[in-house]
């Protein structure tokens, strides 16, 4: 006989989900120290002493003491069992009732579909009978939408499969970057912690100013990796600024040298080295005032990842626009991805799209070759269904 509780613990709650095909790191007890604008609850339910079912619920404090509940990619749960997933709903708009909830927000972590951008998507069965059961239990779908804004979680990511991972799979611009950056020679990457955060925190704060964004602020990234402990950390890519001016003035002054001794008959080949030396005078310039400026290291490129059950989430990532030609994310992405898979972990998530085709924000991602992960989307539970309407519409201006 099922039984709905409503005050699991952390540990707890955390071994349910590890132990769910489920698992997700937004699922995670570690999440709801994160969402500090959010008070929050470890739900379940409970078949005689086993756990059958759990969730963290986020709880947003609205004006005269109601509130709105979201449920981020979870809760974890056998969706093909038909009768759990209605003892759980009805308990849990039970109990939201008794918090004034107006309604409760639901984004499962149900794969609707999953393939290579060059395959043809083969839809879940399995999702599409989830979603049924969902509609049974009183849940609205939002829809399969697209665009990035319509939902809290993108309803598209690209994740990469370990077992198939590496060069060899790239797409062909892939490749032609990623050894573009292996070519360069002055670059180092390497793991960190919160001891490097300096250099994270600039990198993220050039990629706020080039795309004209609003992302997260140092305090936040600090609290990730305060909260997952060794399960989280920065790769962080280096240009030895130094080595590479002095390359180049090398270059420099031996291309004057050739210049010089160019005969005056061989006209193709002084042209050749004049366009040669205004490149290299260009570019003596540049790394000349980057060394003032930066001194003789720089961190040009970073990515924050956090490991949770199967998969290593890079969730924030940054590069400094004065050295995007040299393609240096593509070494620390792949740094960052070959660190998760060396931990055990099978994907590594690089993050949400939009879904739309031609979409610009996927081409960077696109050159790993990954898989793309389509989920079923939000749900909404109406739980006070007179001020459910009015809730909605409040929350999408809002949103």
């Amino acid at each position: 006989m099922y039984r709905f509780v409503d005050n699991i613990e952390p540990a707890a709650h955390d071994a349910c989900v590890l132990g769910s095909p489920q698992n997700n790191l937004l699922q995670s007890a570690g999440w709801a120290r994160v969402k500090t604008g959010w008070d929050h609850a470890f739900v379940g339910v409970f078949d005689g002493d086993e756990q059958v079912a759990g969730a963290l619920v986020l709880i947003k404090r609205l004006p005269l003491s109601f509130t709105m509940m979201y449920v981020p990619r979870g809760p974890v749960m056998d969706y093909g069992n038909r009768e759990l997933v209605l003892f759980f709903f009805r308990a849990l708009k039970d109990w939201a009732k008794k918090q004034r909830c107006l309604f409760v927000k639901v984004d499962p972590n149900l794969v609707y579909a999953r393939h290579h951008e060059e395959e043809e998507k083969e839809v879940s069965r399995e999702v599409s009978r989830a979603i049924d059961h969902l509609a049974a239990a009183g849940l609205r779908h939002l829809g399969f939408t697209t665009g990035m804004s319509a939902t809290i979680q993108p309803r598209f990511q690209m994740q990469c499969l370990g077992a198939e991972y590496g060069e060899e799979h790239f797409t062909g611009k892939g490749k032609k970057n990623y050894r573009i950056a292996v070519k360069n020679g002055h670059f180092t990457t390497i793991r960190a912690g919160k001891e490097k955060m300096d250099d994270f925190a600039r990198v993220m704060g050039c990629t706020i100013e080039r795309k004209g964004v609003a992302l997260r602020d140092r305090e936040y990234y600090e609290l990730l990796l305060d909260t997952y402990g060794e399960d989280a950390y920065l790769t962080l890519t280096y240009l030895d600024l130094k080595s590479m001016y002095d390359e180049v003035f090398s270059r420099y002054r031996q291309c004057v040298s050739d210049l010089n001794q160019c005969p005056e008959s061989a006209p193709k080949k002084r042209a050749k080295l004049e366009e040669t030396l205004e490149s290299l005078t260009r570019r003596e310039k540049n790394y000349g005032e980057y060394l003032v400026k930066y001194g003789d290291s720089v961190c040009v490129a970073g990515t924050l990842t956090v490991m949770y059950g199967d998969t290593g989430e890079l969730l924030y990532a940054g590069a400094d626009n004065d050295f995007r030609r040299l393609q240096a994310p593509y070494l620390t992405w792949d740094a960052a991805m070959r660190e998760t898979f060396a931990e055990g972990r099978a994907w590594a998530n690089m993050g949400g799209i939009s879904g739309l085709e031609g979409d610009g924000l996927e081409t960077f991602k696109r050159s790993f070759h990954p898989y793309i992960f389509e989920y079923a989307g939000e749900f909404d539970l109406p739980v006070m269904k007179p001020l459910y309407g009015l809730a909605k519409k409040l929350y999408e201006s809002r949103k």
